[in-house]
């Protein structure tokens, strides 16, 4: 990779952790509490195992979240300058989703003060979790393969608008209680077996259908997924996971099977800022050409 190229993420596309490091990208963590008074950094001094255990153990207990803040970005800014970085690619979560975005543009603009010599691109992925992982993933790929600066910014801008982040999640406990849904929503679907089908677009949560049953919403998934991809093998695809391993195969193998196709899926934990309003057992697929 360029060494004055610098990837920088926030931890809310949650990375495979091999693929950050294989290509040298920095994560900016979230932050969250279960109890607002311990506050941990997501990837840092807490695994995301972990932390789905502790929801299964205390679902009285609802985590809560706060973005990285302008000093942690600035920190990470300057290391990086240090070691002769001049030329930054910074991408977030939705801004209507958190103020991480905001925070990194405030960080940029103090640093290119500071610093003449640098530019600093910050941009939002108007989405999060496995959608902003596929443009992620893609940006590294074009750093590494040596592209224009430049033109990576101009790629990156035509990726974001068709971004497809796709999820379903186990139970709807956790949307209600993060203001999703409202409480009779919540017991209407958990009496009659609702798992809701959603995705983000313009950074907003929205629904696309209500399925009865955990396979036949995967397989739902999937199947809206492939009916949005033209050629499979442009794509860069990644399914992440609320602690639920055996599902991710399945519907890894499922899409395989449906398009014949021989590629590679990439397959990664889901990140706290979206689990800790959608709850373990969470699943997504990630897609951008």
């Amino acid at each position: 990779m360029s060494k004055t190229i610098c990837q920088v993420v926030d931890s809310s596309g949650n990375l495979p952790r091999e693929f950050i490091k294989q290509y040298n990208i920095i994560e900016v963590p979230f932050y969250f509490t279960f109890d607002n008074t311990n506050y941990y950094c997501e990837n840092v001094n807490y695994k995301i195992t972990e932390f789905y255990k502790h929801m299964v153990e205390y679902p009285d207990e609802v985590p809560k979240t706060s973005a990285p803040n302008i000093l942690d970005w600035l920190t990470v800014f300057e290391e990086q300058y240090a070691g002769g970085a001049k030329k930054y690619i910074v991408t977030t979560i939705s801004p209507k989703l958190s103020s991480s975005f905001q925070t990194a543009i405030s960080a940029k603009k103090i640093f290119e003060e500071r610093n003449k010599d640098v530019e600093i691109k910050v941009i939002s992925s108007d989405t999060c979790a496995c959608g902003q992982a596929a443009l992620e993933i893609g940006i590294a790929k074009m750093i590494d393969s040596g592209i224009d600066y430049v033109d990576i910014v101009e790629i990156i801008h035509k990726m974001v608008s068709n971004i497809s982040t796709l999820f379903v999640v186990n139970s709807l406990t956790y949307m209600k209680a993060g203001g999703r849904i409202g409480g009779a929503a919540a017991f209407l679907g958990k009496l009659i077996n609702i798992k809701p089908l959603c995705e983000f677009i313009d950074g907003m949560v929205h629904p696309i259908k209500a399925i009865r049953g955990r396979k036949n919403s995967l397989k739902t998934m999937i199947d809206v997924a492939v009916s949005r991809i033209i050629d499979i093998n442009k794509m860069i695809i990644i399914i992440q996971h609320a602690e639920c391993q055996e599902d991710a195969d399945y519907i890894c193998n499922y899409l395989k099977e449906k398009v014949n196709y021989s590629g590679h899926v990439f397959n990664s934990g889901l990140g706290i800022i979206v689990g800790a309003h959608s709850g373990p057992g969470t699943i997504g697929i990630g897609f951008v050409e």
